[in-house]
């Protein structure tokens, strides 16, 4: 199975009066154990009903917590590469919440989002249901009892239970961080089942102080022995009253290989993207048959290499504005550095600055890396 689960931690209440969440087997203590291949009485029950329809109706079981009424129980996304030099691959990516934490589902590459929402689905379900199920009935077996504090650092109580608890199939936790403002958030992954999940904490002022934080969360959502008072779903946070759950961190479920191509396909496809964003956000402002932007490049006669350096300017009439991107090689390239900055616009950055005349500049500058990164969802680590 590689669909990999991303546990945001919404802003958890220190509430020790308050029973903890129980451990997360229980959401499927009355299933069946299941293979990971579905069998066949399932398959026949899925084409009936949909797969879709059963995760939701899944989620909507959770009984400790009740799912917000003003927006879907599933919220989708999709992830996209090149398959070849003509054709697109996509991964769907699941959120719900599940006992008011929100979880992030990720599924396999497919030709069509219609199949990659399939899939992550069919995933989801084989994972909380089947497997966690199966786990059940060794539970009286095979439940490690994690140490209550036995070393003075959370991190450390995290390692043992991982070594000594058979779901994680004495995998040591993987951990990393991230740096925002100065601030530190650690994201550690863990094999369950023989799925790498991923999960985060609180932003901290040091690595080690955000690395307990996430340790301490993690060690609470299994119920772990000293830890199962520490926090409580907030019913205030984002993840719940938000008209959408907050996204994972970027990449969160892309190897380092597949970074490449995530950002192939968005640059490549960002034109096309712009130009569908345009036609939804002044659809009523169109007359019919006008287009959402008129093109013109400027060629720097000088230059003698090839393709040629363009600079390229967008005018789009419904909104009054003009932008003019930075030099690239080729009209192409020249296109999709103007289109960056209309969606920098359109994403609120108002103070669009028209770059300099200057041909030195090429499409790999610094500024140019930071808006693929953004546009690509490839985290961009910063210097604190």
């Amino acid at each position: 199975l590689d669909e990999q689960a991303f546990l945001r931690s919404a802003p958890a209440r220190s509430v020790p009066e308050r029973p903890g969440r129980p451990h997360p087997r229980a959401m499927a203590s009355s299933a069946a154990p299941a293979d990971m291949e579905p069998t066949k009485s399932s398959q026949q029950h899925g084409s009936q009903k949909g797969v879709v329809a059963l995760l939701q109706e899944f989620v909507q079981c959770s009984r400790q917590f009740a799912a917000p009424q003003h927006r879907p129980i599933l919220q989708w996304s999709y992830d996209q590469r090149m398959a070849n030099a003509t054709s697109l691959e996509f991964r769907g990516t699941v959120a719900f919440l599940l006992d008011g934490l929100p979880h992030h589902v990720a599924g396999g590459w497919h030709p069509s989002k219609k199949l990659a929402q399939r899939d992550v689905s069919e995933r989801a379900l084989t994972f909380f249901v089947g497997k966690w199920g199966e786990e059940l009935l060794h539970e009286d077996a095979g439940r490690a009892q994690a140490p209550i504090e036995a070393h003075g650092k959370d991190t450390e109580a995290l390692a043992d239970f991982c070594r000594s608890y058979h779901a994680c199939g004495d995998a040591r936790p993987i951990w990393s961080h991230t740096c925002v403002n100065r601030e530190y958030i650690a994201q550690v992954e863990i094999m369950l089942l023989g799925v790498p999940h991923k999960f985060a904490g609180a932003a901290k002022p040091s690595v080690e102080a955000a690395r307990s934080d996430a340790a301490r969360r993690v060690l609470w959502y299994f119920q772990c022995p000293g830890y199962q008072h520490l926090f409580s779903p907030d019913p205030r946070a984002p993840a719940v009253t938000g008209k959408e759950i907050p996204p994972p961190p970027p990449n969160w479920a892309c190897s380092s290989e597949e970074i490449a191509e995530l950002r192939k396909a968005q640059r490549k496809t960002l034109v096309m993207r712009v130009q569908n964003r345009l036609q939804q956000e002044l659809a009523k402002m169109l007359k019919p048959g006008q287009g959402v932007w008129e093109w013109s490049y400027e060629l720097d006669e000088k230059d003698t290499a090839w393709p040629p350096l363009y600079r390229a300017k967008v005018s789009i009439q419904a909104l009054n504005k003009t932008f003019v991107g930075d030099w690239a090689r080729g009209q192409r390239e020249a296109q999709v550095e103007a289109s960056y900055l209309v969606a920098e616009f359109l994403d609120g950055d108002r103070d669009t600055q028209v770059p300099s005349s200057s041909a030195g500049s090429e499409a790999d500058s610094e500024e140019s890396t930071e808006r693929i990164g953004r546009w690509a969802d490839v985290e961009v680590e910063p210097l604190c």
